[in-house]
């Protein structure tokens, strides 16, 4: 990736491997999700989950790495890695590719919504 591509946002993916059924877990998350929405540095969260697998968790972005990395060690995360019904915990941090984003309509802050459309011999469609 470029310095120009780069932004300096950062993409966690969280996953926690569960001895109950995600909706279990999820059912009693309100209160950690109104926690989550203030923390500082964090722009959105996806929950999301595999019933099958029973796996739940979440993508978030963050405006800078720096608060992605604290974010790990914050107390709701902290509750769900001691929580019994949680097995296992994986995190995954991924620097963000501004221009590429913006080709597939990210929702990135400050990125401009009216983004040329992309050429179709580079996008392989009509």
């Amino acid at each position: 990736m470029s310095e120009k591509n780069a932004t300096p946002y950062t993409l966690l993916h969280l996953r926690f491997k569960l001895r109950v059924k995600p909706d279990q877990l999820l059912a009693h998350s309100q209160e950690p999700a109104g926690k989550i929405a203030a923390v500082k540095g964090l722009i959105w969260k996806i929950w999301v989950f595999q019933d099958e697998e029973s796996v739940a968790g979440g993508v978030y972005l963050f405006d800078s790495r720096e608060a992605a990395e604290n974010y790990l060690s914050h107390p709701v995360i902290q509750a769900v890695r001691n929580n019994p019904a949680v097995a296992s915990t994986e995190s995954q941090l991924w620097d963000v590719d501004h221009s590429l984003s913006a080709v597939t309509r990210a929702p990135l802050p400050g990125m401009n919504a009216e983004q040329p459309q992309p050429v179709a011999s580079i996008a392989g469609g009509q």
